[in-house]
């Protein structure tokens, strides 16, 4: 990692952190309903995003941070999932673009270590099923602590398929931009 990403980074987090503060400040002065553990989950999750993605590079911390502001911050500290119906769809588009970006990260790591070039064809069709994986396996957590814990995350069997489906189209948005970028860079050559 290059030094000025570690202050960039850093700048990211405490603005992330900032805006998490603010989040529980105005459910506090506005009554918002949320609850305490909602708020606590959205500080945790800075501080665990930042010690996960950090040896990422700085556009995918950047993604990943902006989804945690999607998700926690606003989605569940301010409860945007219950005050706008489509916001939970818009969240999982989201996340089907950042888990895409992240499967290339991955996909271009592991033929790094194999000293094989990547043809980038398979690394944007491996990003995009990588993407739709993580959408089922969203899904299949949701059930698990459902069940477990006796709450409702998921919903039911339309929420839990328009969930996936939403992270399928967030993955194939992602595929469809990155083959136009290729495509580009291909005339430019």
């Amino acid at each position: 990692m290059q030094k000025q990403d570690t202050g960039k980074k850093l700048t990211v987090s405490l603005i992330v952190l900032a805006l998490t503060v603010l989040a529980a400040i105005i459910t506090r002065l506005t009554g918002l309903e949320t609850t305490s553990a909602k708020l606590i989950g959205s500080f945790a999750a800075v501080f665990l995003l930042t010690g996960v993605v950090w040896r990422f590079p700085f556009r995918f911390y950047c993604m990943a941070f902006g989804f945690e502001v999607l998700a926690a911050v606003l989605g569940s500290a301010l409860n945007l999932y219950h005050y706008l119906g489509f916001y939970d769809k818009f969240v999982h588009y989201t996340s089907g673009i950042v888990l895409a970006e992240g499967g290339l990260i991955l996909i271009h790591a592991l033929a790094g270590r194999r000293h094989t070039p990547a043809e980038p064809l398979l690394c944007r069709l491996f990003s995009m099923f990588f993407a739709i994986a993580g959408a089922g396996i969203w899904e299949i957590y949701e059930f698990t602590a459902d069940n477990l814990l006796g709450i409702n995350m998921q919903g039911d069997n339309t929420n839990t398929m328009g969930d996936i489906i939403s992270g399928t189209l967030g993955a194939l948005t992602w595929f469809g931009i990155h083959t136009l970028m290729h495509k580009r860079q291909q005339e430019k050559q």
